[in-house]
């Protein structure tokens, strides 16, 4: 398969009506946001932050050859930046929920493109660390999977970064390794930004939150002002919600 552009990708998702913006009131609080009429009211994300818009990705998960292609583009941006002698992809794993069908989608893709065996596993619990349950399932007891290799963890979009970090976490502490992520969405939050880093993970993404707006705004798919007002919320995540009165919630919201 031939790599297309960031507009073609871009296109196909909010063609798929999967992008939704709200025009979020300047000043609104956490008690005060149910009572909200839905189109005003912010984005509960996993991380606990809030904001205006949410891409929902997994909803693709019923348009199957949607989800295909978008993993199959993603699959030849990850051989374009990894590195068979230094960042291998040795298995993929998938965050629990968003992130399973495109991560098993990816591990057959570059099983193709790789002509060798790339297992899959999902982590459970990435929104938040412990518990007792078993984290990484498809792991343990796995000859394909020796200690020490380096995994891949997916997600179908990325905003924060908590989950991305925090199951990565789960894969180091159960001994191996891992330098790279990867999703079909970065927010390209500056929050993420700075987890990430922190945690010494790169990450691939197909495109960028602004890359998104920047085609919604080309094709008029949304208003202007919605467009602007996501925009803002992508300057300084954290200061947006403060600026409005909302605080971030510990249970989190949409994954």
């Amino acid at each position: 398969m031939e790599k297309v552009n960031t507009e073609e990708t871009g296109l196909m998702v909010l063609q798929a009506k999967a992008v939704d913006i709200r025009n979020v009131p300047s000043k609104v609080t956490n008690e005060e946001v149910e009572k909200l009429p839905l189109e005003n009211q912010p984005f509960l994300y996993a991380s606990g932050n809030w904001g205006p818009g949410y891409v929902m990705i997994k909803g693709l998960v019923g348009r199957k050859e949607t989800i295909k292609f978008l993993t199959q583009q993603l699959a030849l941006k990850i051989l374009e930046i990894t590195s068979p002698m230094t960042s291998p992809v040795d298995f993929v794993a998938g965050n629990v929920s968003g992130g399973v069908i495109p991560a098993w989608l990816l591990s057959e893709e570059l099983e193709t493109l790789l002509g060798r065996t790339v297992p899959f596993v999902y982590i459970r619990e990435a929104r938040k660390k412990g518990g007792q349950k078993e984290l990484v399932t498809g792991i343990a007891n796995n000859p394909e999977i020796p200690a020490g290799a380096n995994g891949l963890v997916v997600e179908e979009l990325v905003n924060f970064a908590q989950t991305t970090c925090n199951g990565a976490d789960a894969l180091r502490d159960a001994g191996y390794s891992v330098t790279h992520a990867a999703t079909i969405l970065f927010y390209d939050n500056p929050e993420a930004i700075k987890a990430l880093k922190a945690h010494g993970i790169e990450m691939i993404y197909l495109f960028t939150l602004p890359d998104l707006l920047t085609v919604a705004e080309k094709h008029q798919t949304h208003p202007q002002e919605a467009i602007d007002g996501y925009r803002e919320f992508l300057k300084d995540p954290l200061g947006w919600q403060a600026k409005r009165g909302l605080e971030p919630r510990k249970e989190g919201g949409t994954q």
